[in-house]
Parts: structure tokens; C-alpha cells; sequence
């Protein structure tokens, strides 16, 4: 339904149009520099910028983001480059298992579907698969005792971006709904998450149209 006058939040290319050559932490590729910026909208058109939410690096290639300290980590020396998207790499993942385990157990225990998909995640970080399954079970036991799950959601945010929650949140969503349809517990449980992680409730549209689109 169009409205008549709102809001939008809508991903650009930075107009510098800066581009980090080859700095992609996870595939190696270009790197670019892109802004989450909020607009006015007239009959569901935007208008006029409001508001600048992030800015970030997104590769093209494989849409992974950093936020924009990459610029001083790739001059870093090789070692210690490695090191700091090792660490960011690990907490990325840490989030997700957090997130996905938290998301499934919300409605009860974890069904077979559910294990299967989350070993299958773990599976892709074999190098801390023993970290993970750690994680994995704190978070089946205790649940979000402590706000560990938003804790970690907040550092992705921190270390990465604000891109980053948006996707992990996604693939959290998509791998936990088997069905391809999200129950009330866990709509309110994305809300939770998006807010938890420090980000505007602005974003909360975004994010859905990013889980719809993945369904």
C-alpha cells in the first residue's frame, strides 16, 4: 500500500567512489565503499536524504562487508593483517551459530532439521567447529542468558558492520525456517535482534526485505 509520506533506508555506492583493490578478507576481491543512507519518501518515492546510517566495504563478488577500518588493516603487514580478519571471521561465525541456535529453540527444542543445519554451518568452519558446537550447546542450555546472544550481535556490528548484522540475520533466518514461512515468536525475535545488535529500527523493513528475497 502506498503511503503518502514516509521513510526509506536504501544502500549506495559512496560518491567517492573509493575502492580498496584486491582487500576482500574473505575472497580477495575489490573492495567498495557503499553508505546505508535514510530518506524522505513521497508516495513511497525518495525525495531527500535524512540521515546517513552507515558507511561500509562491500565486495561485488562474494557481498561479504568490513567497516571502514579496512582501509588502515590491509596496510598492516601480512601477519597481522591475517590475524585481525581471522579473529573477525570467528566472531562472524560465532554470532551466526549463537543466533540461528537461539532462533530455533525459541518455539522448543531443536528439531532434526534444525541440528542438521546447524552442524552444516559448523561444518564450513572446520578449522573452530569445536568452538562452535561450544557455543552452540551454551546457547541450548541457557539460552540468551546474560544477553549472550545479543552480545555478540553487537560485536559483529562493532568490528564489521552494520551490513553484516543485515546478513547474518538473513542466512540465520533462512537456514532455521524450513517451511519458508517465519512464526510470530520469530518475527518478534528478528525485531529483538536488530535492536539488541545497536542498529535503527529504521532498518527492520530492510532486513525483512532481505529475508523474504532468501525464502
Amino acid at each position: 500500500m502506498t503511503k503518502f509520506i514516509g521513510n526509506v533506508i536504501i544502500q549506495e555506492n559512496d560518491k567517492s567512489g573509493e575502492i580498496l583493490t584486491d582487500a576482500c578478507p574473505v575472497c580477495g576481491d575489490d573492495m567498495y565503499l557503499r553508505n546505508f543512507e535514510k530518506y524522505f519518501t513521497l508516495f513511497d518515492k525518495p525525495l531527500f536524504r535524512l540521515a546517513s546510517i552507515d558507511t561500509f566495504y562491500q565486495c561485488d563478488a562474494c557481498k561479504s562487508s568490513y567497516n571502514t577500518s579496512l582501509k588502515d588493516l590491509v596496510k598492516l603487514d601480512d601477519q597481522k593483517k591475517e590475524l585481525k580478519f581471522q579473529e573477525a571471521g570467528k566472531l562472524y561465525a560465532k554470532a551466526l551459530i549463537a543466533a540461528m541456535t537461539y532462533m530455533a529453540i525459541i518455539d522448543g527444542d531443536l528439531d532434526e532439521k534444525e541440528q542438521l543445519n546447524l552442524h552444516a554451518i559448523i561444518g564450513k568452519y572446520s578449522n573452530i567447529s569445536d568452538e562452535l558446537i561450544d557455543t552452540m550447546d551454551y546457547v541450548k542450555r541457557n539460552g540468551n542468558k546474560d544477553d549472550y546472544v545479543y552480545h555478540l550481535l553487537r560485536k559483529v556490528h562493532k568490528v564489521l558492520s552494520v551490513e553484516s548484522v543485515l546478513a547474518l540475520l538473513t542466512k540465520a533466518v533462512q537456514m532455521i525456517v524450513a517451511d519458508g514461512q517465519m512464526k510470530k515468536e520469530e518475527i518478534m525475535l528478528i525485531n529483538a535482534f536488530l535492536l539488541a545488535s545497536g542498529l535503527p529500527k529504521d532498518l527492520y523493513k530492510t532486513l525483512l526485505e532481505k529475508i523474504k528475497n532468501a525464502l
